[in-house]
């Protein structure tokens, strides 16, 4: 096996060669469940984990986050966004399944993703509020073999053919394929011992299997994608100190693209040039037009508002309801949160937009003439936001029937707070079917304890423009953006720069608060727990 083949060549994740450092392969960073929790769809009945998104019930303390209130409330009701995470602040932090995947593709310059992870172990569902989360992300038995018989098939594909080959590498010497691939897969310039070490696996590569540049290239692929400097991204440097040029070049990449940063952004970190903050940004800001930006972006709304449980609704009984639309449900939800990034568009806009993406499915339950394909309408003003289109309603309702405890438990993931009893904002809703449909309903007032006091409203238009304004919303929005930017449980020790993030937010769009994001000292440094 080359784990045991590369023991002290750089080419195991053990990391026992002397030139490797000792990262953790499981223990401390295992799956720690009860920490959030995605909701399920069950014969037609959504629901939802009073726990959602990382607000435990009855957690916290008043002093995080209460704002004033209004008559007859309590601070306990009235605590704002819950910060009670448990992160232990990774010095290294394994690659995700999907950014491993990236990168052996870019690191060995495939033409397309060959899905060598569809078989690695997945994150536990609802163990932490994202998947990309520090406390998921751990190397046991099992991912071990995984990351192994991947790297094996890596190689092969790499060097299965003389095209494939040149693609790699345009060269005929080992030191300089071992110095061109290395940087690419260790996401800085080798050290001169690892390049000798390197050397000896590609001489020992033709000394096992044959004469041959392929064969010794195949056998440092193998060593190169399973040392820890590949399947880790590290943030080495001491507490409150700045991250190195190649740790922020990654750290970025790995957030904004899903992948390994770029030959000309290596070049960039090893000009320096990300020491300073202004270059940071023009580098954030050119990646967020690419178009992976986007796939990473459709991932962060995908698991904050789990629009991957579109693909089970149900809805027994109900003739008017064909589960083939549920397709449809959630490329039109997927569609308006890419319309919202790719249009310089924010949360503000998430609450109160009267555009949605109707496709012939769908288009009975709005009202209108069915489209060829997925298309954008403007809505009456009776639909403001994403929380009051269909595809919403249809997954968080009963069967025919609405159902106001579900959508107000999914409404308060927005608020980052589970205490309050959810029912007001569901009720909020009862203008809709269970089918996401237009029906007469006399709501009533609703009544709320939001941070900053008891608010009323009278329907949903109301409540939208009321979540539309709070800065608990936004405070909530922006701890998402950040635990998911920074693969981490946010904290107590957080708020202010987080509440600063959300005046971002408040004010401008999802892009300009990414790049907020960016320019924070929490993303640019190393932290650690404050004690």
């Amino acid at each position: 096996m080359l784990s045991l083949l590369a023991a002290g060549c750089g080419g195991s994740t053990h990391g026992s060669g002397n030139d490797e450092p000792q990262m953790p392969l499981g223990g401390r960073g295992s799956a720690v469940a009860g920490s959030g929790g995605q909701g399920t769809v069950t014969g037609g009945q959504a629901m939802v984990s009073a726990g959602s998104n990382g607000a435990g019930e009855g957690q916290g303390s008043d002093s995080s986050g209460g704002r004033g209130g209004g008559a007859g409330s309590s601070n306990a009701d009235q605590i704002g966004v819950e910060l009670d995470g448990a992160p232990f602040y990774a010095r290294v932090q394994r690659l995700t399944n999907r950014q491993w995947e990236r990168a052996v593709t870019d690191v060995l310059r495939f033409s397309a993703p060959q899905d060598l992870s569809a078989s690695f172990v997945r994150p536990v569902v609802g163990a932490a509020d994202f998947d990309n989360n520090e406390r998921l992300l751990f190397v046991d038995a099992t991912g071990f073999l995984d990351f192994e018989t991947a790297a094996e098939a890596a190689a092969r594909l790499a060097t299965g053919s003389a095209e494939a080959l040149a693609a790699l590498y345009d060269g005929s010497d080992s030191a300089g394929f071992v110095r061109s691939v290395g940087r690419r897969a260790f996401r800085r310039p080798l050290t001169p011992d690892e390049e000798a070490t390197y050397q000896r696996v590609f001489a020992r590569g033709e000394e096992l299997y044959g004469s041959g540049f392929a064969n010794g290239a195949a056998l440092v692929i193998r060593a190169l994608l399973q040392s820890p400097r590949f399947l880790y991204r590290t943030e080495l440097g001491p507490a409150g100190e700045p991250l190195s040029s190649y740790e922020v070049a990654s750290k970025l990449s790995f957030w904004l693209l899903g992948t390994t940063p770029s030959d000309a952004l290596l070049d960039a970190a090893e000009a320096g040039e990300f020491e300073d903050p202004d270059r940071l940004e023009d580098a954030a800001r050119q990646m967020l037009e690419a178009p992976s930006a986007l796939e990473v972006l459709r991932d962060f709304h995908g698991q904050l508002l789990d629009l991957g449980l579109y693909q089970t609704v149900d809805k027994p009984g109900v003739s008017e309801f064909d589960p083939a639309i549920n397709p449809e449900l959630e490329r039109a939800s997927h569609a308006f949160f890419e319309r919202i990034f790719r249009e310089g568009l924010g949360l503000r806009e998430v609450f109160t937009s009267d555009s949605a993406f109707i496709g012939p499915g769908l288009a009975p339950f709005y009202g209108v003439d069915p489209p060829a394909g997925l298309e954008l309408f403007e809505l009456d003003s009776t639909r403001q936001g994403y929380f009051m289109q269909v595809p919403f309603l249809m997954l968080w309702g009963g069967n025919d029937a609405s159902d106001p405890a579900a959508r107000g438990a999914a409404l308060q993931k927005m608020l980052c707070n589970a205490r309050p009893d959810p029912l007001p904002l569901g009720s909020a809703l009862e203008s809709f079917d269970g089918l996401g449909r237009r029906r007469d309903t006399n709501v009533g007032v609703g009544r709320y304890p939001f941070a900053d006091g008891l608010k009323d409203f009278a329907d949903g238009t109301e409540l939208m423009a009321i979540l539309a304004d709070s800065a608990q919303a936004h405070t909530c929005y922006a701890k998402n953006l950040a635990a998911y930017g920074l693969g981490r449980d946010l904290v107590e020790s957080d708020r202010v720069w987080l509440e600063s993030l959300a005046q971002v937010s408040l004010a401008e769009s999802l892009k300009e608060t990414i790049i907020a994001l960016v320019r924070a000292p929490e993303f640019r440094m190393r932290t650690e727990a404050v004690r």
